[in-house]
């Protein structure tokens, strides 16, 4: 699992296969398909780059059973049916 911090890393690994983890101050941890909407260049902008993930985290997988072993994940349920 790679930790995402750069705008550039962010579009290399939403063009590949795979799973993004996304997580927030609150606490949620959501696994989304790369092409889910959900995952998107602005909310990584203001989450990592703006707020210097003060707010949350984004990494990047290309195997499922390693995101579905994030600890407290949860499918996304706007792309959970890709998963």
């Amino acid at each position: 699992m790679i930790e995402i911090t750069e705008i550039e890393d962010f579009k290399k690994y939403k063009a590949m296969e795979g799973y993004f983890i996304i997580t927030d101050m609150t606490g949620r941890r959501l696994l989304h398909w790369h092409r889910c909407a959900d995952v998107d260049i602005s909310h990584f902008r203001l989450k990592v780059k703006k707020n210097e993930n003060s707010t949350g985290h984004y990494y990047f997988t290309d195997d499922l059973l390693e995101g579905l072993e994030y600890p407290k994940i949860k499918k996304c349920d706007n792309c959970r049916r890709f998963i």
